[in-house]
């Protein structure tokens, strides 16, 4: 496995965040609003962006504290963590989903339990727009 600089690594996680915000397309939704799209920030795209399992990744990110290569792993670590909480908070994330996420993060952030998840929703598409 190669070693990379930090200034490398750097360099290399904000590529990967970069391409994941060139993705970024408006969708207008049919009640008229706007949403924003895009590639989400992951930890599975990190791990093969850089290369890097993703066990190597979370073992690096827990030890932030020795050296400028943790505290990398760490701070893209929270940067991912953040992005999937406010997804889930803007509604673009189900929690089940964003649950899952942060817990593969093992980065400590956990959601609190949802009462819903032992609901189930069908949703039925209006193709031709009647209920409006």
């Amino acid at each position: 496995m190669n070693r990379t600089k930090p200034d490398s690594l750097e360099s290399k996680m904000e590529a990967y965040f970069a391409a994941c915000d060139e993705t970024a397309e408006r969708v207008t939704l049919k009640n008229g609003s706007v949403t924003i799209r895009q590639t989400p920030y992951t930890l599975a795209g990190l791990s093969e962006h850089l290369g890097i399992p993703q066990a190597e990744i979370l073992k690096k990110g827990r030890r932030q504290g020795e050296g400028t290569e943790g505290r990398l792993y760490a701070g893209a670590l929270r940067r991912i963590g953040r992005y999937i909480v406010e997804r889930a908070l803007l509604g673009e994330l189900q929690y089940s989903v964003a649950a899952k996420l942060l817990d593969e993060l093992d980065t400590g952030e956990k959601l609190p339990p949802d009462e819903e998840d032992r609901r189930i929703v069908i949703v039925l598409e209006d193709k031709e727009g009647w209920s409006e």
